[in-house]
């Protein structure tokens, strides 16, 4: 059944799906499981347990809280048997929650017939996506397959499989499962190319490459205690970034926000809203990148109240349409980045319609050698893929529009 009402919070927290933005609205789902029907799933691994759990629900009165066998090589499955649901062109949708997410290597969606046919996706391929220990929504398509066993028919998908693999040495640890739906899949892939710091390598280098290669706009989070200083851009830089080569401003800090109580982090959202929005950086100032890439459920919380997006360093294929756009997913690169692993990210993101945001920092002619730094040679030949692949690259505004 299609569904387009925003699911009920539970007695230990409320969760709302995100709005509607995109060309796939969120009202279009589809809901293969609640979890209010416990019965529906079975285990299907010799460890581990299943039981319904009626205290923290992300939809209804339920969810399926899911304890692990901390054992690596006796990974936690569970099944559910269904009538024959069309999968092959869809978006897979769920609400996820860990007690520790340091115990879980991954967990993996299987869809598919039986043991012999199915498609394996890695929703959870970095488990800090996990790490606050409330509800996330996670969204997933076809870019995340990690194999695919025998010839899996998705036009007719009769088993759906859930499967936890703890990381080694961590004991058991119980995972909740509170929904799983399908989305439809968006009109085209997208690229964005972001900067973090607000280096004047933004300015003098990165840029010059990217017009050199057709490429029309980028993003710099800034820091605004860094705006004029050795090494960073100037005030004049920025408005010639924004109003003669299409780029967005968005905003950026240095500070642990994981340190600060709710004061200390309203203070360090306003003081950089304050100076985008001062210097006219409007739309771009609902956007803001995580110092560090750190967070907890106390900074998204205070997030939300400030911006339309925060973006994380945690590495997976983001949807275009974001499950959770206060945890946007990247391609987070660095001196260790391949010309091979660009080719791969930007070949999947064009057949599965995902989004390649890839985020970089300082781009420079001779190397300091930080692991986060990108030589120009490299950059450019890695802008050159992107032009290659004939992708549209977008800011992150136009993906998702500032409110």
């Amino acid at each position: 059944m299609t569904d387009g009402v925003p699911p009920t919070g539970g007695a230990s927290s409320q969760i709302l799906f995100a709005p509607a933005y995109g060309s796939s609205p969120y009202r279009e789902r589809t809901v293969i499981s609640d979890m209010q029907d416990a019965q529906a799933w079975v285990r299907s691994s010799a460890g581990g347990s299943l039981r319904a759990d009626t205290t923290t629900f992300a939809r209804g009165t339920q969810s399926l809280e899911l304890t692990t066998t901390g054992d690596p090589a006796r990974p936690l499955a569970i099944d559910l048997a269904l009538g024959g649901v069309d999968m092959s062109r869809c978006q897979w949708d769920l609400m996820l929650r860990a007690e520790d997410h340091q115990t879980i290597d991954s967990i993996w969606l299987e869809v598919g017939q039986d043991d012999s046919s199915f498609l394996r996706l890695d929703v959870v391929p970095d488990p800090r996506t996990l790490r606050t220990g409330g509800w996330s929504r996670v969204t997933v398509n076809r870019a995340a397959t990690r194999s695919v066993t025998g010839r899996p028919a998705l036009s007719r998908v009769t088993r759906v499989r859930v499967r936890v693999n703890s990381r080694a040495g961590s004991g058991p640890s119980r995972v909740w499962l509170g929904y799983l739906g399908l989305l439809p899949v968006e009109d085209s892939g997208v690229v964005s190319i972001s900067f973090d710091d607000g280096y004047d390598t933004d300015y003098t280098t990165a840029r010059v490459i990217m017009q050199r290669h057709g490429i029309p706009t980028g993003t710099s989070y800034v820091i605004a205690d860094k705006i004029g200083l050795p090494g960073r851009m100037t005030l004049d830089q920025l408005k010639e970034l924004r109003d003669v080569h299409n780029w967005e401003i968005a905003a950026h800090a240095t500070t642990d926000l994981t340190t600060l109580d709710e004061a200390g982090l309203r203070g360090e959202f306003e003081r950089i809203k304050s100076f985008l929005i001062d210097n006219g950086h409007h739309g771009s100032a609902h956007h803001f990148a995580l110092p560090m890439g750190r967070y907890n459920e106390l900074v998204l919380q205070i997030a939300r109240q400030y911006f339309s997006t925060v973006r994380t360093i945690d590495v997976a294929h983001e949807t275009v349409v974001p499950g959770d756009p206060m945890r946007l997913r990247v391609f987070y690169t660095g001196r260790y980045t391949t010309e091979a692993q660009v080719t791969r990210a930007l070949a999947l993101c064009a057949e599965h319609r995902s989004w390649t945001h890839m985020v970089f920092h300082r781009v420079l002619a001779v190397p300091d050698g930080a692991p986060e730094t990108v030589d120009a040679a490299t950059f450019e030949l890695f802008m050159s893929r992107v032009a290659d692949s004939g992708l549209p690259v977008k800011k992150i505004a136009e993906i998702v529009p500032g409110t």
